[in-house]
C-alpha cells in the first residue's frame, strides 16, 4: 500500500502530490471503494432533487448561454458542453439545497465525485481511475479542511478544498506525474477562494461556492499539464496557505495518507439543509406526525454548540419570506417545515411550496425555541476528540498560540457565544471519557478513524395545547459514519431512490443505480438521458 511519508528537504505538496500520482485501485481497502459508490449515488441525487429549484434554473441559464458544445453533459440540460462548463453547472445543483455528504473536515463529495466522472468524458478514464481521483479528493480535501480548523471558515466555506481537490483528481485523470501534479495543487492553492457569510448564507451566489473553485482546480491541472509552475512551499512557507486560512493551522491533519483513510468519516445527509439539523428532524419524525399544526403549543429544541451557532449565524437572513437557501441553516424553520409536512425532502424546500405555506411555517416557527445542552458539545466532542487529539493540536500549535486562536475564533463568530470558562466547563467532563479520546498523538490516526462516528446530539420536546408532551432524541444522523442502524449507504441508496427519478425518470434511475453498482463505463452515458 502506498503511503505518504514525510521526508527531509521535501515539501508537504511534493509528498501529497507524489502519494495521489502512485496511488493504485489494489491499494484502496474495499469498504473506502463501496462509501465512494455511495457517495457517487448522494451527489448524484443533490443533483436530481436541484431539478425544481428556481435559483439553480437562472444559474444553469446563464451557463446554458456562455457555454459551448463540448463532451461533457449538462446533467439538468439536454446537451453537452465543455468540461469546465458541465462541472459548473454540475456543482451548483449538487450544493443548491444542501443537500450533499461530508466528511469529517469537509464536504468534499462536490468536486470529488464530480470532477472525475465529467473529465471522463474528455480522457476516457476507466471507473476505477475515476474512483482513485475521487478517493484522493476526498481524503486531500477533508485534510486540508483539518488542517484549518482553527481559523475563519468551516464546513461548506471551506470552499477552497474543492481547488485542491479538483486539481489533484483532475491532474491525476490527465496523465500528471508528481512534479506536475504537484505544481497543479500549487497552482490551485495560490489562488484559494475566501468566501463570504453573507453570500452563502442567502442569495443564488451560494451555488457558486463549490463550482467557482472545482473549476479553477481542473483548470489548474491543465495549466501545470501546459508547464506552469505554482509554488510548491505553499504548504510550508510560514506566509503560505495555512497562513491566511486560519489561525493556528495544524498542519499535522496532512500526514497520514494512505496509512488512515479519511473517506470512511463519511456521511450522507438524508435531508435537503445543514449537517446539523438532521439529528433534530430525525428526533422530530419519531415524535410526529401530528394532526395539525394548530396542535402545537410550543417545540423546544436541546442543541450543541454547532447547531445553535449555526441557528444563530442564520438568523439574520431567516425571514418571513423564507428561500430554499435561507432556511437551509435554520432550526426554527426547519422545524416548521417538518412539523406541518410530516417530512423534508427537496419538494418542501422549494420556492413554490415555501412561498404557498409562508404564513403556516412563520407563525410555528416563531414558537420554537433553540437551548444550547453543554452535554450535547461534549457528546460531540467525545466524538472529535480521537480525531482531532489535544496532545497532537498542542504540538503544532503550542498552549499560548492555541489560547489566541481561541479567542479570534470567539471574535469572528460572533453569533457562536462561548467563553473561556465554557470551554473549561467542557474539559472537566472528564467522567465519561472525554479525556482519554483528547489524549491521542497523532491527527486521524486508523484506530480513531475506525472508531469514529458522528455525533450531533438533540433533543426535541414538543408541548401540544391539549396539555401533552411528547420527546425524542437523536445523537448520530442517520447517514452518519459510525451510525450501526442506519449508515451512509444505506441514506445513500434510499436519497438516490427517492430524488433521481425527478431527473432521470424510474427507469433511467434503476438503470443509473446497476451502473454505479458494477463500476459501468457506461454511466456518463446514462446521466446524459435527463427527462425534464
Amino acid at each position: 500500500m502506498i503511503a505518504a511519508r514525510r521526508c527531509e528537504g521535501v515539501g508537504r505538496v511534493e509528498e501529497i502530490a507524489h502519494w495521489a500520482a502512485e496511488l493504485e485501485p489494489g491499494d484502496l481497502p474495499e469498504d473506502v471503494t463501496e462509501l465512494c459508490r455511495a457517495q457517487r449515488r448522494s451527489v448524484l441525487a443533490a443533483v436530481a432533487a436541484s431539478v425544481r429549484d428556481s435559483a439553480t434554473r437562472r444559474v444553469l441559464d446563464a451557463v446554458d448561454a456562455w457555454g459551448g458544445e463540448g463532451p461533457a453533459p449538462l446533467l439538468l440540460g439536454h446537451r453537452t458542453a465543455s468540461v469546465e462548463d458541465a462541472l459548473f453547472a454540475a456543482c451548483a445543483c449538487s450544493i443548491s439545497l444542501d443537500f450533499d455528504d461530508y466528511c469529517c473536515f469537509g464536504h468534499t463529495g462536490h468536486s470529488a465525485v464530480l470532477v472525475p466522472l465529467l473529465l471522463s468524458a474528455e480522457t476516457q478514464s476507466s471507473v476505477l481511475e475515476q474512483i482513485v481521483a475521487q478517493v484522493i479528493a476526498n481524503e486531500v480535501g477533508a485534510r486540508l479542511g483539518g488542517a484549518c480548523l482553527l481559523g475563519p471558515l468551516n464546513g461548506q466555506l471551506w470552499s477552497f478544498l474543492h481547488a485542491a481537490s479538483a486539481a489533484l483528481a483532475a491532474g491525476r485523470l490527465l496523465g500528471l506525474e508528481g512534479e506536475r501534479l504537484g505544481h497543479a495543487l500549487a497552482i490551485a492553492l495560490t489562488d484559494s477562494p475566501r468566501p463570504t457569510v453573507p453570500g452563502f448564507m442567502a442569495p443564488d451566489s451560494k451555488l457558486l461556492t463549490a463550482a467557482d473553485p472545482s473549476v479553477a482546480g481542473l483548470r489548474a491541472a491543465r495549466l501545470a499539464a501546459a508547464g506552469v509552475t505554482g509554488p510548491l512551499d505553499v504548504l510550508d512557507h510560514p506566509q503560505g496557505f495555512l497562513d491566511a486560512f486560519s489561525f493556528a493551522p495544524l498542519p499535522g491533519m496532512l500526514d497520514g495518507l494512505g496509512e488512515a483513510w479519511a473517506t470512511r468519516t463519511l456521511t450522507i445527509k438524508p435531508y435537503p439543509g445543514c449537517a446539523y439539523l438532521d439529528t433534530t428532524v430525525d428526533a422530530l419524525l419519531e415524535i410526529g406526525p401530528f394532526t395539525g399544526i394548530d396542535e402545537i403549543e410550543r417545540v423546544t429544541v436541546v442543541a450543541g454548540l454547532l447547531t445553535c451557532g449555526m441557528d444563530a449565524m442564520s438568523s439574520r437572513y431567516a425571514s418571513i419570506d423564507p428561500t430554499p437557501v435561507t432556511v437551509n441553516f435554520s432550526v426554527p424553520w426547519n422545524v416548521a417545515i417538518v412539523a406541518l409536512a410530516g417530512r423534508l425532502t427537496a419538494e418542501e424546500v422549494s420556492s413554490d411550496w415555501l412561498t404557498s405555506h409562508r404564513d403556516e411555517l412563520a407563525e410555528l416557527a416563531s414558537r420554537v425555541r433553540l437551548r444550547h445542552d453543554w452535554s450535547c458539545t461534549s457528546a460531540t466532542a467525545r466524538a472529535f476528540g480521537p480525531v482531532v487529539p489535544a496532545r497532537a493540536v498542542v504540538a503544532d500549535v503550542g498552549i499560548r498560540r492555541l489560547i489566541t486562536a481561541l479567542g479570534r475564533l470567539r471574535s469572528q463568530h460572533r453569533p457562536i457565544v462561548f467563553t473561556r470558562a465554557d470551554v473549561l466547563t467542557l474539559l472537566r467532563q472528564r467522567g465519561d471519557g472525554l479525556g482519554r479520546a483528547m489524549a491521542g498523538a497523532r491527527f486521524l490516526s486508523s484506530e480513531a478513524i475506525g472508531g469514529f462516528q458522528m455525533t450531533f446530539p438533540a433533543r426535541v420536546e414538543v408541548q401540544l395545547r391539549d396539555g401533552s408532551v411528547r420527546r425524542a432524541a437523536a445523537s448520530q444522523p442517520r447517514g452518519g459514519a459510525g451510525n450501526p442502524i442506519c449508515g451512509p449507504a444505506d441514506v445513500a441508496r434510499e436519497k438516490f431512490a427517492g430524488c433521481a427519478p425527478l431527473l432521470w425518470g424510474a427507469q433511467g434511475t434503476r438503470a443509473i443505480d446497476r451502473a454505479i453498482s458494477d463500476d459501468d463505463p457506461r454511466l456518463l452515458t446514462l446521466l446524459s438521458h435527463a427527462r425534464i
